[in-house]
């Protein structure tokens, strides 16, 4: 497969997208509840462990197959189990890992913007409109896990066609793999979240098992 040319983005628009980064990496960072992992250290490492497998996570995209730089997000799990702020911060990790490695989309700012914090943003909208169903933990896996997920694969790949599509690239191999990957990421996260919400509930900050599971016994 032919592959595509690298797109021609300006030292500024770089620049200006790390200053995007770095402003939306300081909102998270400098209000996070902290407290929550101090002396968790069951906690500190679950964190550290998502970290590392969506560093290795990353690296099973579809680049060899495309031309183009998608893979798996991982954003709505972290948003999910740690909450927004902490989810941004891991995958500014996550991010910044391969930004070392030259395998980033459009640099590190602009990689981190909309393969992170626009998905993030994306679950955690979707979430607060859950809030509105009923309290059911087959709602909670379908809606902020499954849902949420490929509304978040979604959205990031739409804004990485119409970005490639202004830049003067093409964007057709993101639009044919949006729907293929939308729902891998979202049977992949409802998956996950499934499996942590039955055996490890206490991981997951967003669920309640005394809201969720508070009708079992009747």
């Amino acid at each position: 497969m032919k592959m595509p040319v690298p797109l021609p983005v300006s030292p500024e628009l770089q620049w200006f997208s790390i200053g995007v980064a770095v402003l939306v990496l300081l909102w998270a960072v400098v209000r996070l509840p902290w407290y929550k992992v101090q002396g968790d250290h069951e906690a500190q490492r679950i964190f550290a462990i998502f970290i590392a497998v969506m560093i290795l996570m990353r690296g099973l995209g579809t680049q060899s197959v495309l031309g183009v730089n998608l893979h798996f997000l991982g954003a709505s799990i972290a948003t999910l189990m740690f909450g927004a702020r902490f989810a941004l911060l891991a995958l500014a990790c996550v991010s910044a890992a391969w930004a070392v490695l030259g395998r980033v989309w459009l640099g590190w700012g602009a990689d981190f913007l909309v393969n992170d914090a626009l998905p993030v943003a994306v679950t955690a909208g979707v979430s607060v409109l859950m809030r509105h169903l009923p309290a059911h933990i087959l709602i909670y896996v379908l809606g902020n896990g499954f849902f949420a997920a490929i509304m978040a694969m979604s959205v990031s790949i739409f804004v990485k066609a119409l970005i490639t599509h202004w830049l003067g690239g093409n964007a057709m191999p993101y639009l044919a793999a949006a729907i293929p990957l939308s729902f891998a990421e979202g049977f992949f996260t409802g998956g996950v979240m499934a499996l942590v919400v039955t055996y490890r509930p206490q991981w997951c900050a967003s669920f309640d098992d005394e809201v969720y599971l508070a009708k079992r016994g009747d």
